[in-house]
This record gives structure tokens, sequence and C-alpha cells, in this order.
């Protein structure tokens, strides 16, 4: 069904029938806008009006601003169930884990002049405005996921409003209908669920939300003729930049814009559009400056398997795969997942057909969208922008920190949807020249949107902390090793906030299934981890040993966990086999691991108190208090002690016993 909707469109936008010889009358209302016209030259005007479609706009007359409040409380009702979840995934990262962050106002200079988290952890990346809201938003509401939330809806909702301002200005002479469609499609696509539910990605929210200030500030620069809006154009589309360098792809789309839709020649804007290499160039700068001399972080095969690839051909064909893959979503967003890590998507060569279904589709597209922007179609500009701006994600020319991710589209669907949105409405306006194209397709098209916002709140839920995402995306794609690692981790936390014994039963039998899940596809570090961790919960210690010494990796999280699976060995060998030796044997190994640890001092100091042996039992009882002075250790050091002849150190403990009595 997917393959058939995928070639049906490609078919619709290459066949002549409807698009040639009449794709310059119907694809070009909205080139320039009605202000612009008066900039126009008699003959460039007439040679204008001839291509404009004269399109049937009797559908009522809406202020635009009612209509951008019911699009903006359109976005706020999709994502409303949001406001009550947690920080999931790798919000913490950004926010809770983050140091400046967490220093609310006063960390904002560093952020600045940082890079976007510490050690560059998963790669050399500087975006500090969503750090700089984070921060002031701690300063705030410290720790509460919910004021993160609040405004991940808010800069959202203001961004479907720029989207409908946005294509209201550049398809000035089309009904309003269009406009309006476009945003409220995108306003509740399921796509963008991990855009807004994820706080961390307010990075992506606010991308897009400057370009397309940098969009209507381009717009009136040619409506004032200011240069004034040309260099604010070019400031918001450096914000942008620094909100996620991924808008780097954008800036031929100042050029083109100029040639499409403000109906420039080849040299203007081609100059207009080299501007906005200079915040490009800034970028670059900076990146330099921070990262010079540091190595570039290798991208993991269980991040993004395309580096398995064996060759370039079997890379190019998993690209295009991935390529259809952000279409099919962008068509049909369902089933949507928090991961597409390793194995979800699996390596694919040039013997698969949905690959050469992607080559001829994009090859198609790119030739497409070239002769219409020599055309200076609408059609070609929402084409070029969507190409340039998946371009990044494509695996083809850069191979980045993960293979697919639904976020990493979300550029990519404002001109999906406006370019979807647009050739539906022309060619219901073609073939229903009448008032009542604009009744069918709002027939045609409410139901998507009401369908969408359905899928959009439904998708949320699954966002509400770290165990609903990952038990729920696991049952779609239970060969990933990340989901089952991330349900079997978040399970067994569940268990330990669980009072219920048979439920805490079943929850480790459920963690359990996971990580053999794991195994299955491929073992790695963290299941041997979790499988030790559950041992232990079992107690079955000598099992959860054998996990831990099979870890490879985490070496600091195995020595604590290895050292408690000894002591409580330990203390099983002393208090219900009576093995004192074995006690003993095992509580030595795990003050090697971990020697801070007072509760295995205390143990051991009970062990030797056994055999008779006051003075160790003193010795031991004694570090164990040093190390967490709690009565019960002072009282055990105090026996001891009674037993010795170290009269200073029975008094020592015999004052601090009477002095917590009182």
């Amino acid at each position: 069904m997917r393959i058939e909707k995928i070639s049906a469109f490609t078919h619709f936008v290459s066949t002549n029938k409807f698009l040639s010889p009449q794709i310059e009358k119907m694809t070009n209302f909205g080139f320039q806008s009605n202000h612009l016209s008066s900039m126009a030259t008699p003959k460039t005007q007439k040679q204008t009006d001839k291509h404009r479609p004269r399109l049937n706009d009797q559908s009522p007359k809406i202020k635009s601003w009612w209509i951008s409040i019911g699009l903006f409380l359109l976005a706020c009702m999709a994502y409303f169930n949001t406001l009550n979840h947690g920080f999931v995934l790798d919000d913490p990262l950004a926010i809770q884990l983050n140091s400046n962050v967490t220093l609310g106002l006063k960390g904002i200079g560093d952020i600045i002049i940082g890079s976007y988290r510490e050690a560059n952890f998963g790669g050399q990346l500087y975006r500090p405005v969503s750090l700089i809201q984070f921060a002031v938003e701690w300063q705030i509401a410290p720790n509460n996921p919910a004021i993160h939330h609040f405004f991940n809806i808010f800069w959202y909702a203001c961004t479907v409003v720029l989207v409908f301002i946005v294509s209201k200005r550049w398809l000035s002479a089309a009904p309003v209908l269009i406009p309006l469609i476009i945003a409220a499609l995108f306003a509740v696509h399921p796509i963008h669920t991990e855009v807004v539910a994820n706080i961390k990605s307010r990075d992506e929210i606010m991308s897009l939300f400057f370009l397309l200030t940098a969009f209507l500030s381009w717009d009136a620069y040619f409506r004032k003729n200011s240069k004034v809006f040309l260099w604010t154009a070019v400031g918001l589309y450096f914000i942008s930049l620094i909100s996620k360098e991924t808008a780097i792809t954008m800036f031929p789309v100042f050029g083109l814009l100029s040639w499409v839709i403000y109906q420039k020649n080849t040299k203007e804007s081609i100059i207009n559009g080299a501007l906005f290499l200079i915040p490009v160039l800034l970028l670059f700068i900076i990146r330099f400056m921070l990262f010079s001399g540091q190595p570039v972080p290798v991208v993991d095969i269980m991040d993004n398997p395309i580096v398995g690839a064996a060759g370039y051909g079997q890379h190019v064909a998993t690209a295009m795969s991935i390529l259809l893959r952000y279409i099919t979503l962008l068509l049909y967003p369902n089933p949507l997942s928090c991961d597409y890590s390793y194995l979800v998507l699996p390596l694919k060569d040039f013997s698969n057909f949905n690959v050469w279904l992607s080559i001829l589709l994009h090859i198609g597209l790119l030739v497409i969208g070239i002769i219409q922007i020599g055309k200076k179609s609408f059609i070609g500009l929402v084409l070029m922008g969507y190409l340039l701006s998946i371009a990044l994600f494509s695996q083809i020319f850069l191979v980045i920190g993960t293979m697919f991710g639904e976020r990493l589209a979300y550029l990519a669907s404002f001109w999906f949807v406006a370019g979807l949105v647009y050739l539906i409405s022309i060619g219901l306006q073609k073939y229903q020249q009448s008032q009542s194209s604009d009744k069918i397709t709002v027939g045609l098209f409410s139901p998507i949107v009401l369908v969408f916002l359905f899928l959009t709140t439904n998708r949320n839920a699954a966002w509400e902390s770290n165990y609903t995402l990952f038990t729920r995306d696991v049952q779609t794609y239970p060969t990933s090793v990340r989901l089952n690692n991330g349900a079997a981790e978040e399970t067994v936390r569940l268990h330990d906030n669980t009072e219920d014994l048979t439920k805490k039963q079943a929850m480790l039998v459920d963690a359990e299934k996971y990580c053999n899940q794991i195994m299955a596809i491929k073992p790695v570090a963290t299941a041997y981890l979790t499988l030790g961790n559950i041992r232990m919960r079992q107690a079955q210690y000598e099992a959860a040993i054998d996990y831990y010494n099979q870890v490879n990796d985490l070496q600091s999280i195995v020595d604590k966990n290895l050292a408690l699976a000894y002591r409580e060995l330990g203390r099983q060998a002393g208090e219900k086999e009576n093995n004192i030796a074995k006690a003993q044997q095992n509580l030595q190994q795990s003050l090697q691991l971990n020697p801070d640890d007072a509760e295995t001092w205390s143990i051991l100091g009970v062990s030797y108190g056994v055999t008779g042996d006051h003075a160790k039992a003193a010795e031991y009882f004694d570090k164990a208090y040093q190390l967490n002075p709690v009565l019960n250790y002072a009282k055990n050091a105090l026996k001891a002690y009674q037993n010795t002849e170290n009269i200073e150190k029975y008094k020592q403990y015999k004052r601090i016993v009477e002095q917590s009595a009182e």
C-alpha cells in the first residue's frame, strides 16, 4: 500500500497530462505576492499575469489573525497531554546533568562559549539557543519537566502559526484555505511527536522557528526594499543555525525564493542567496575555534549500523532505503518509534526492490524540481527545499550519529506537507472550477487532520516516561538492541519502586526476557550488566558475578556492582551457610573493588567477632563508622572494644552511644 502511494505520487508529478503543458498555468500562483506586483515592469507584470491561474476563492473571508489563533490552539491541543510527562531519553543530558543549565542564569555565559555537551558526548555540536532557554526555565522552576514541556508546546505552536503566515505570503494569489491546510496538517502530523514530546528536541523546534522568521524578514525586504530586513533575515538564519546546525542546507533556498517567489533574474537571485553564506561561514569559524585539534567522535555501529556496510555499494543502497522510509512515514506515519538503531533497519543491497524504487523516485523528484525551478514554479521550490533538507540525513554525503530519526524529518516535513497540499489543491481547482472545490478540499483534508490529531495524542502517551516509551516501542521493533536494553533497565528500575512481591517477581521475569532478546540479536555489555542486576535482586549472587565478569565496558559501574555481589555472597555464606572462611574471602574481594562501602567493613567485623578475634572486629567496625557514622556501627564498635585493651577507643564509642541516646 505504501509503495503504491509513493508510485502514484511520482506518476502524478511527472506525467504531462496534468502538470504539463499546464504546469506553468497551474503551479505559478503565489510567485509574486500582490504587494510585489508594483515592483515589476508592465511587460514583466503582463507575462506574470499570463502564468497566474484564475482560482476561485469564494470561501468565507476569515481574518488571518483568527486563523493564527485557531492554529495555535490546534497545536496546543495536539500536545496538551505531554505537560505531565517527565524527562525521557537524552533529556537529562541536555538539562539535569548539564552543569551550565542547572546553574540557571549564571550558566548562560558558559553555554554561549561552550559545546552542546561535556566532552563532546554525542558529537561536536554547538547549539546554545535551546540550552539558554533550558537554563532560564531551570532558574524559574528547577528540575521541573513541566515547564520545559510547556515551552516546547508554546514554541511549536508559534512555529505552526509561522508556517501559515509564510505559506500565505508565498501563495498570496491562492485561496487562504491552502496555507491554512498546510499549517493545520503540519500542526498535527504524528511524525512531530518526538520533536515536541522530547524536551531535548527544542533544538529542532527553534531551528525551524528562526528559519521561518528569516523567510518572513526576507519577504519584508522585497516588499519594502529595506536593507534592515535583509540583514535581519541573515541574522535570524544564523540563530537558526546555532539552534541546530542542520539548517545549513537551507542557505540556497533564499536564492531560490528570490528567483521563484520574488521573480528576480538569475544574477540577482545568486547574489541574494550568496549573502546567506555569511552565517554559514561564521558557524564554521565558531566550530573551528571550539573543536579544532580535538578528535572527531567515532560513530558506533550500535547507533548507526550503516558504518558496518560491506563496501560503498551496500552503504548507498541502505542510504536510499532510508530516504524512502522518510517519505513513507511522512505519508503514512505509523508505526513510530523513538529508536531506529541496531537492528531496526537492516542493511540493504541493490537486489532490494525498495532501493531501486527509492532511486527512481528521488531522481524523478530531483529532475522535476530542477525543471520546475527553471519555470519559476512553486512545485520546484518545495521539491528542492525537501531534497536539500533531507539530504544531510541520507547518510550518502555524511555519516551521522544515528541511522534514522523521526526528529530528523521535522524540517523536511514543512516542505513535504506544503508541496503535497499544494498539488492536491490545484488538482481540485483544475477539475472543479467552482466554489464546491473548496468544500471538496475541506472534506478531503479534514478527516486527515482529525486522524492525525488522534494518532499524535495517542503517540504522546508513549513519551510519558522511559518505561512507557521503551516497553511500548520494543513491541513495534523487537529486534532493536537499544529498545530491549532500555525496556529491561526501566523494568528493573520499576521493580525497585514497587512493593507488591508478585508484581516484583513478574517484572524481573519480563526484564530477563528483554535481555535474552538482546543476546539473540547481539550480546552487548549493558545486557550482561542488567542480567547481573536481575540476579542480584533474585539473591543469586554467584550468577550475578558471572554476568558482571562478562561486561567488558562500564568498568566503574561494574566494579561497584561486583563489590555489592561479593558482599551479599559473603553475608549469605556467614548467616545462612555458617561458612566464616568463605564469608571473609568474599567480603575481602568486595573491599578490593569498593573499599569505601561501610556495610562491607561492618559485616567483616561481625565475622571476626564470631570467631573471637575482637581486635580485628573492632578495627573493622571502627572503619565502618568512619565511612558512615551511624549508631549501629558505633554500638558494634563499642562491644568489640569492650573486649580489647584499647580503653581510649572504648571510651570514645561509649560517649558516642550515650550522646545519641540523650
